[in-house]
């Protein structure tokens, strides 16, 4: 009995019927932006301010560096407010909705000021800017 066409038909129907059941009641509640809201870092993180240092090369605070950098590599002004969106970490979609410019006007900023500091990526954008002083 257990190779009739029969038997295996009443065993998928009973696996079907218990998957239907199982979506239906208890995934049922389930919403991905309740799930979303409920997940929190597991560690806190702080952006910390950097103090002015001495004797080890790197001087002046993130900011300061940065203009430094921008004024060395002649950046427009856009190009400067890209440039310090890139060094906090940020994507091109938020510096697209940050300074409202599409998305393809911010590749060609991000390019130019990857282009006339001589970097190839955002990481070593920031990497430039931590070890300049």
């Amino acid at each position: 009995m257990a190779g009739s066409p029969v038997f295996v038909q009443i065993i998928s129907a009973v696996i079907v019927f218990v998957l239907v059941a199982y979506v239906l009641f208890v995934l049922g509640s389930f919403s991905f932006s309740k799930t979303i809201e409920s997940v929190s870092p597991s560690v806190d993180v702080k952006v910390v301010e950097e103090k002015k240092r001495g004797g080890d090369g790197v001087e002046g605070s993130l900011e300061e560096r940065c203009r430094r950098l921008a004024e060395d590599a002649c950046l427009t002004e856009r190009e400067r407010e890209v440039f310090l969106l890139l060094v906090h970490g940020r994507n091109a979609r938020y510096i697209q909705e940050t300074l409202v410019v599409s998305y393809n006007t911010v590749k060609t900023h991000v390019s130019h000021v990857y282009a006339k500091l001589g970097v190839h990526s955002h990481q070593e954008l920031i990497d430039l800017v931590e070890s300049k002083g």
